[in-house]
């Protein structure tokens, strides 16, 4: 009876040694599929937003602050690329909360770029136009040399003239507001001790470094501007600011979150702006991508983007 019992306890380990193999196999197998699906999502969402970031590519052209804000926005798209490709398996989810965002950037990336293309088009029409501009204003002194005796018909012309240089004075104006050439945003937390650490976490935000580059200008009024960044949540409600700040933004009442004092001379200036959000009855910031408004008193500069997980 001894050799036959030791001989079934031995046939009964094989058979379960054989069984437990069999089940690790059939994990990997799962695990790998399940993988090999990962990557496919991943693939299928990137080349998705890389149709987006074509599309917005496709837009620039010579107007200098339109393609600065083309820039921020594929910047934006490819930090989005970033974040899918670093999707893991035992973080399905957030793969899936990218899927569902993929469907409003669609739809959002598809009105800027129609936006765009008619910005596009305008600018292409007020170059054309301010190029009939010039070449009136030389018609119309030849004419007014030429015809400088005949009083009555130069009346006439220069009623023309005068409406040309109205027209061109108008277009000088808009040459003469400020733009960012580039731009950078980061977040931060205050410690208990009042020290400053740098975050991505929206829920740890409490203020946003936002440093811009103004483009020079050669005929934008030299002087010193204050400089204003109002912010704007994913949903594209304001960020309250603390409860004092308030000043005309862009020829409006409004509160903001940040201001800097810029001394602009005709060159290319650096400028830091500290946005700092409301502590008196402060929101919890949700994830997703944050929008800084930079202005002067006057008109806007442009738009900072900064993405918080």
């Amino acid at each position: 009876m001894g050799p036959e019992v030791n001989q079934e306890r031995s046939s009964l380990i094989l058979i379960l040694l054989a069984v437990g193999v069999l089940a690790l196999g059939v994990l990997l197998y799962l695990r790998s599929e399940e993988n090999h699906n990962l990557e496919l999502d991943k693939q299928e969402l990137t080349v998705q937003l890389k149709g987006l970031k074509n599309d917005l590519l496709d837009q620039l052209g010579q107007n200098d602050s339109l393609n600065s804000f083309i820039k921020e926005e594929t910047k934006r798209l490819s930090t989005i690329i970033d974040s899918i490709n670093s999707v893991n398996v035992d973080n399905k989810k957030s793969l899936t909360n990218y899927r569902y965002r993929l469907s409003n950037l669609r739809t959002q990336n598809a009105e800027l770029v129609e936006k765009l293309d008619s910005a596009n088009k305008a600018y292409a029409a007020l170059k054309l136009r301010e190029q009939i501009v010039v070449d009136s204003l030389n018609s119309a002194i030849s004419v007014n040399k030429e015809l400088s005796g005949r009083n009555k018909e130069l009346s006439g012309r220069n009623n023309v003239l005068s409406k040309t240089v109205a027209e061109g004075n108008e277009l000088i104006q808009k040459g003469k507001q400020l733009v960012i050439a580039t731009s950078t945003a980061s977040a931060s937390r205050l410690t208990a001790s009042g020290k400053e650490r740098n975050t991505k976490r929206a829920k740890r935000t409490d203020r946003i470094n936002i440093c811009i580059t103004i483009a020079k200008n050669k005929i934008a009024e030299p002087g010193e501007r204050n400089v204003y960044v109002k912010l704007f949540g994913p949903d594209g409600k304001v960020v309250d600011g603390p409860e004092n700040n308030i000043a005309v933004l862009a020829g409006e009442m409004s509160g903001y979150n940040g201001k800097s004092r810029v001394n602009f001379q005709g060159q290319a200036v650096e400028c830091c702006i500290v946005a700092s959000r409301s502590m008196t009855s402060p929101l919890e910031l949700e994830p997703g991508v944050y929008t800084a408004s930079v202005m002067t008193d006057l008109y806007e500069l442009g738009k900072v983007s900064i993405e918080l997980k």
